[in-house]
């Protein structure tokens, strides 16, 4: 049994590490040759390099750097050391596929549009890869847990808030507005795909559970996750005993999460997700 606990956790690091190359890899052939900004920490280092005219991979490993540091201090160690394998790796492929694109590529992509479906398509399938199996590579997640620690904003949100403010900064470093809206295009396919690839295409979902430890997991959702959470008795039709089911709504970033903390309280729960048609209400709809 040991063993092959072992063994998952294995290659859980085994598809991280290759969502991770494959991510870096859409960063050096597509992205980095033609200075497009998409947001987050891979954003701001080529506004960086840009700036400062040093290699991508160095400013993104020196940002990543700055934002564990601000993790360790206010989302805690286990935290930082979840977060920093991700982080350091991401860098470091960029880095190695720089080396390798001049010989290659004997000059990069200029028609923009290809440039945005292929990265956008090898980003989303590498970062939803990452997500499947419990990674992270670091950057803007951890200004979102602080975001959704502090303030309250869901994952959701602050998604969009960071990448958007990203987005709006390359615009006023290369002043070319198309790349502003080749960027947001990025984001919106990019996530698509992660969507498609962590949750079969369906960015909502209403995820039912029954466990004899409704109560913890309950108390993670909404403290972890910061979603809302609906509890109900219930009786099993076989065994006629009653039980507690917890029904809540979450978006494809959450779903990992969520059957993270699942197993970590009771492996042998009961849940099942399913598309949610429309989802309206605190948490999901804003202004109203």
């Amino acid at each position: 049994m040991r063993l092959k606990f072992n063994r998952t956790k294995l290659l859980e690091w085994v598809y991280i590490t290759i969502g991770v190359m494959i991510a870096s890899f859409s960063v050096s052939f597509f992205l980095d040759p033609i200075d497009l900004v998409i947001g987050g920490v891979t954003g701001l280092g080529v506004i960086f390099k840009a700036l400062l005219h040093q290699d991508i991979s160095l400013y993104m490993f020196i940002i990543n750097m700055i934002l564990l540091g601000v993790g360790l201090i206010f989302l805690g160690k286990s935290f930082f050391l979840k977060t920093a394998y991700g982080s350091i790796i991401f860098p470091v492929f960029v880095k190695i596929f720089n080396v390798i694109y001049p010989y290659v590529m004997s000059e990069p992509l200029t028609d923009k549009i290809i440039v945005v479906l292929f990265s956008s398509l090898l980003m989303g399938i590498g970062l939803g890869i990452v997500i499947k199996y419990g990674g992270t590579t670091g950057g803007s997640e951890i200004p979102q847990n602080i975001l959704l620690k502090f303030f309250h904003i869901p994952y959701s949100v602050s998604l969009y808030l960071i990448d958007g403010i990203v987005v709006l900064i390359g615009y006023f470093v290369f002043k070319d507005i198309l790349d502003v809206l080749y960027g947001l295009i990025y984001i919106y396919l990019s996530g698509l795909v992660i969507d498609r690839v962590v949750f079969s295409g369906f960015n909502k979902r209403a995820v039912y559970i029954i466990s004899s430890e409704c109560d913890k997991i309950k108390e993670r959702i909404l403290i972890d996750l910061g979603r809302g959470v609906t509890q109900i008795k219930v009786v099993g039709g076989f065994s006629n005993t009653e039980r507690n089911k917890l029904v809540c709504v979450l978006s494809s970033f959450e779903f990992y999460k969520l059957k993270k903390i699942i197993e970590e309280y009771d492996p042998h729960a009961f849940f099942y997700a399913v598309r949610a048609e429309e989802v309206s209400g605190e948490g999901f709809t804003y202004g109203k």
